[in-house]
C-alpha cells in the first residue's frame, strides 16, 4: 500500500481561513479518490500559516477494474432489412471503442437494445492523482480570492509551491507556471530555503528539522503548555488558553515560542474586560490572573501578559518582549484616556447622538430601535404578567442598552459593547439588574459563549435579538449560503438558546413577538420596490428559526423522529422551551412496551384522518360495540379527568404531558380493537364521518403532543 502527500505552499494564510478550508480539503479529496475508485484507507490534514497538507494512507496501486454495461439503441432500429448495422448501431459502437459484432442484444422491459458490456482497466495511483489533485485544490475557495502576477487561477493567497509525493515518486502536474516537485520550504526567518522531501514519511520531521512544526495539534499543546508554565512562574495562571485565541496564535505560527512581558500596575484599576479586550482581540495575548480570582469586574488581572512569537532565538526575546510592552502600553494608554473621558457625559445624555447613529438603513436610527425595544418590551411583560422585579428594570435596561455605542470607547474598542454601558450605568447610580442586564444582553456573543446569567438580561436579549432578525429579514438581507454578513444565524441560535434553556419557565411567543415588530416596519417597508409581502416574511423568519430550534434539540440528543413529530405539532414557536418537555414525554414513552401500545394507536388514529375529516360526533350513531366501547372509555378515562373545567388545555409542563399521555394507555388497546374489528372507510358516508369524527375526538390528545404518524418508524 502507499501513501500519498500533497503540500500548497503560500504566503501567509488568514488565521480564520485555515481550519475550514483543511475540513474542505479532506472531504473534496476523499471524494475524488472515491469517484476515481482507487481505495485508501485513512487521511489526515496538517497545516501552517505558509501551508496546507493531507497524507493520503493506504492507498492502493491502481484503480480498481471496472465493469459497466451501457445501453444503445433498439435492436428494430440498429439493423437494417438486410442485417446490416445502422451508422446508429455502427456510431455507439465507435463510441465505446468496439465493433458492432463486440455488442449484446439485452431484453430491457419489453424491449430489445444493444448493450456494450464494458471492462475498464484501472489506471495507475500516479496517473489517478495527477488528475485529482489540481481539481482538489481548485475547489478549495474562500473570500476575496486573488490573481497574482500573470496567472489565470485565484485562490486565498499566492501559490508559491507545490509539493506532490507517491512514497518517494513525484507525482507531476502543473497550476498556472507552478509545478509540483519533492520541495518544500522550511521557517521563512529560523531556517529560510527549500527542503528536499525524500519520501512521505520524513515530511514531518524533515520540517522540523528545519525550525516548522507542521501538525497544528502538536503547536496548541506546545502553546498551552508553554502559557501556563510561564504563568505559573509569576504566581498566576493564562486566562483565554482554549477557544478562539488559542486557535488564532497556532494559525500564525510555525515555531511558537512563548513570551511574557510586563504593563504598569496603574491599568489594574481600569475594569479586567477592558484590559483584556484589549490584550486578546488586538494584539493576540494570554492574560495573566491571580490564581483566586474573585467575581468583580476589576482587580481580577496580574500585570503580565503573554504573546506567541514565532521565533525561539534567545537573543530576540528581549527585544521581541519590549516591542509587545510598547505597543499594548500606548493601546492601554487609549483605553484608560478614553474610559474616564467618557464619563463626563452621563448615558442618559447621549440620545440625540444614539438618533444620528443608523441601525439599518430603512429602519431607522438606534434611538428609533431603542424606542422600538422599550414599547416591546413593556407589551411582553404585560403578556406574561411579569413580576415588578423583572419588568421595572427590564424597561429601564431597554431605555439605556444601546447609549454606549456613541461613546469614544465602544468607538475604539466595538467588542466591548454592553460591558462599557453596564460600567458607566454602575458608577451613575442604576441598579445591579440594570447593569448586569445591559453588560449581558449581547450574549451569546461568540459560539462557545453562554446565555445571559440573569433573567433580566435574557428578556433584554430576547426582544433585541428577535429585533434584529425580523428586521433585516423585512429588508430581504436574510443569509445566503455561507454568507451572514449580519450575523443573523448567531442572533437567532442566540435567541432559540436563551428561550428554551433560560426561560423555559415562561411560555414566550416568538411569533407574537414577531407580528408586533412587523407592524411597526410595515408602513416604511411598503413602499420599498420588490418587496416581500408580511406573509412571506413572517414565513422565512419562522422557518429560520425552526431550523435553529430543530438543531437545538437534536443536540440536546433527541432522535431525529421524536424531534419531526414534535415540532409538527401546532406552532413550535408559541412556546419553544416547550419543545423540549414535549419530546422527553415522547422519549419516556417509547421506553416501555405500554408506551409503545401508546404509540402505535396514535399512529393508526392520525394515518387514517384526512385535513377535511369531520368533527361532528352523532353518539347515537355508535352502533357497534367497540365503538360504544371507544367512546364510552375515551370518556370516562381521558376527557373526565384532563378536561377539568369542561375544555380541552393543551400541556405545557413536563406533568402535564406525562399525566395526558398515561390517561391515553388504557385507551390504546380499544383503538387497536376499533381498526380490527370495524371498517372505518365505511363505503357508508354517515358511517365514515362518524367513525373519522370519532378518532379526531382521540387525536386532539395525541396531537396536541406530537403529530404521532412521524413516530412509525420507531415501532418495532
Amino acid at each position: 500500500m502507499k501513501k500519498y502527500l500533497l503540500e500548497i505552499g503560500t504566503e501567509e494564510l488568514p488565521a480564520g481561513y485555515i481550519e475550514e478550508a483543511l475540513i474542505r480539503l479532506e472531504e473534496f479529496f476523499a471524494k475524488e479518490l472515491n469517484d476515481a475508485n482507487l481505495t485508501f484507507s485513512s487521511m489526515k490534514t496538517l497545516s501552517t500559516p505558509r501551508r496546507m497538507s493531507v497524507i493520503v494512507e493506504g492507498m492502493g496501486e491502481k484503480q480498481a477494474t471496472t465493469s459497466r454495461k451501457i445501453k444503445g439503441p433498439p435492436v428494430k432500429t440498429a439493423f437494417k432489412e438486410d442485417g446490416q448495422p445502422t451508422p446508429q448501431a455502427e456510431g455507439f459502437a465507435a463510441k465505446n471503442g468496439l465493433t458492432v459484432k463486440d455488442l449484446d442484444k439485452e431484453e430491457i422491459g419489453k424491449e430489445t437494445y444493444l448493450v456494450a458490456n464494458l471492462t475498464v482497466e484501472g489506471k495507475p495511483a500516479q496517473d489517478v492523482l495527477a488528475e485529482i489533485a489540481p481539481r482538489v485544490i481548485s475547489q478549495l475557495s474562500g473570500e476575496r480570492l486573488m490573481r497574482w502576477g500573470d496567472y489565470e487561477m485565484k485562490f486565498v493567497r499566492p501559490i508559491r509551491w507545490l509539493l506532490s509525493l507517491l512514497d518517494s515518486q513525484v507525482v507531476e502536474f502543473q497550476l498556472d507556471e507552478v509545478k509540483a516537485s519533492n520541495t518544500t520550504f522550511g521557517h521563512r526567518i529560523l531556517s529560510p530555503g527549500t527542503v528536499t522531501i525524500g519520501k512521505v514519511d520524513e515530511y514531518v520531521e524533515k520540517l522540523r528539522e528545519k525550525k516548522v512544526i507542521v501538525c497544528q495539534k502538536e503547536r496548541e499543546d506546545l502553546i498551552t503548555k508553554q502559557v501556563s508554565e510561564i504563568a505559573k512562574s509569576v504566581n498566576g495562571k493564562a486566562k483565554q488558553i482554549s477557544g478562539p485565541l488559542l486557535k488564532e496564535v497556532v494559525n500564525i505560527t510555525e515555531w511558537p515560542h512563548a513570551v511574557i512581558g510586563k504593563f504598569s500596575e496603574d491599568y489594574l484599576s481600569l475594569p479586567d474586560a477592558l484590559l483584556e479586550t484589549i490584550m486578546v482581540h488586538h494584539q493576540r495575548y494570554f492574560p495573566v490572573e491571580k490564581p483566586q480570582s474573585t467575581n468583580a469586574t476589576t482587580g481580577n488581572l496580574l500585570p503580565y501578559f503573554i504573546t506567541i512569537s514565532n521565533n525561539d532565538t534567545k537573543s530576540a526575546e528581549p527585544s521581541i518582549r519590549q516591542g509587545n510592552e510598547r505597543v499594548l502600553r500606548a493601546r492601554l494608554a487609549d483605553g484608560k484616556f478614553f474610559y474616564f473621558d467618557d464619563q463626563k457625559t452621563k448615558l442618559s445624555e447621549r440620545k440625540d447622538r444614539l438618533g444620528q447613529l443608523t441601525f439599518q438603513q430603512g429602519l431607522g436610527s438606534y434611538l428609533d430601535k431603542t424606542q422600538r425595544l422599550t414599547k416591546l418590551a413593556g407589551k411582553l411583560s404585560d403578556n406574561l404578567k411579569l413580576e415588578p422585579k423583572i419588568a421595572v428594570p427590564l424597561e429601564r435596561t431597554m431605555e439605556l442598552c444601546k447609549l454606549d455605542l456613541v461613546s469614544n470607547l465602544v468607538g475604539e474598542l466595538p467588542e466591548l459593547q454592553g460591558y462599557v454601558g453596564a460600567w458607566y450605568a454602575e458608577q451613575e447610580g442604576e441598579p445591579p439588574e440594570v447593569v448586569h442586564a445591559i453588560a449581558s444582553h449581547y450574549s451569546p456573543r461568540f459560539t462557545d459563549d453562554g446565555i445571559p446569567k440573569d433573567f433580566v438580561g435574557r428578556f433584554v436579549a430576547v426582544v433585541d435579538k428577535i429585533d434584529h432578525v425580523t428586521g433585516l429579514f423585512a429588508l430581504g438581507k436574510k443569509p445566503s449560503g455561507s454568507s451572514d454578513p449580519f450575523a443573523l444565524r448567531r442572533q437567532a441560535q442566540g435567541l432559540v438558546d436563551i428561550v428554551v434553556d433560560g426561560l423555559s419557565n415562561y411560555a414566550i411567543d416568538v411569533e407574537w413577538l414577531i407580528d408586533n415588530l412587523l407592524d411597526t416596519f410595515e408602513p416604511s417597508l411598503s413602499g420599498r420596490k420588490k418587496a416581500l409581502s408580511r406573509i412571506d416574511i413572517k414565513a422565512e423568519i419562522s422557518e429560520f428559526l425552526l431550523q435553529r430550534l430543530r438543531g437545538k434539540l437534536l443536540d440536546k440528543g433527541f432522535g431525529r423522529e421524536i424531534v419531526e413529530a414534535v415540532l409538527s405539532a401546532g406552532n413550535p414557536l408559541n412556546d419553544m422551551a416547550n419543545t423540549v418537555v414535549r419530546c422527553e414525554s415522547i422519549e419516556k414513552l417509547i421506553r416501555t412496551p405500554e408506551g409503545l401500545a401508546v404509540v402505535k394507536a396514535g399512529v393508526r388514529v392520525g394515518n387514517i384522518l384526512k385535513p377535511d375529516s369531520p368533527d361532528t360526533l352523532d353518539e347515537s350513531a355508535l352502533k357497534e360495540q367497540i365503538e360504544a366501547e371507544l367512546w364510552s372509555a375515551f370518556n370516562d378515562q381521558v376527557r373526565s379527568k384532563w378536561e377539568k373545567d369542561g375544555s380541552f388545555k393543551l400541556p405545557t409542563t413536563a406533568d402535564e404531558c406525562e399525566e395526558l399521555l398515561n390517561l391515553l394507555r388504557p385507551v390504546a388497546p380499544l383503538v387497536d380493537k376499533f381498526f380490527d374489528d370495524v371498517m372505518v372507510n365505511d363505503p357508508d358516508k354517515a358511517k365514515r364521518d362518524n367513525r373519522h369524527a370519532l378518532l379526531k375526538k382521540l387525536d386532539l390528545y395525541f396531537s396536541s403532543v406530537a403529530v404521532f404518524p412521524k413516530l412509525q418508524q420507531l415501532l418495532p
